[in-house]
């Protein structure tokens, strides 16, 4: 059973249950009692819902604090890049220091796209 997904393991859970409930008579007729089994599968089972709850929780989060960061660096770099063409207007664009400002551009490979947002 090592190889089956999260969803098949609930669903084989599940059924398990059911067929334990159902044949109950049965399996305690034969010398087991099933009761106490029973009541710690489904409280195994509750446990492992509210887990899983919390993790996609977690990754929503997660996808909100990425988006987040990649958007506070969006306007970062837009404002830095502002700055350079002001920086030209001032010094002009043959100015040596903003020659080495623009070189950073190039350094960095991004030319003047900013970085994606996805």
């Amino acid at each position: 059973m090592s190889g089956l997904n999260d969803s098949k393991r609930r669903d084989f859970i599940a059924q398990f249950l059911v067929i334990l409930e159902q044949n109950a008579a049965l399996i305690t007729q034969k010398g087991y009692d099933p009761t106490a089994k029973i009541a710690e599968l489904k409280d195994e089972m509750t446990q492992s819902d509210q887990a899983e709850g919390q993790q996609r929780e977690a990754v929503a989060k997660a996808k909100d604090a990425t988006r987040n960061a990649q958007e506070k660096l969006l306007k970062a770099y837009t404002n830095a890049s502002a700055t350079v063409d002001l920086v030209a207007g001032l010094l002009g664009k043959k100015d040596n220091l903003l020659i080495e400002i623009k070189k950073l551009r190039k350094i960095t490979g991004k030319g003047k796209n900013p970085p994606p947002t996805d």
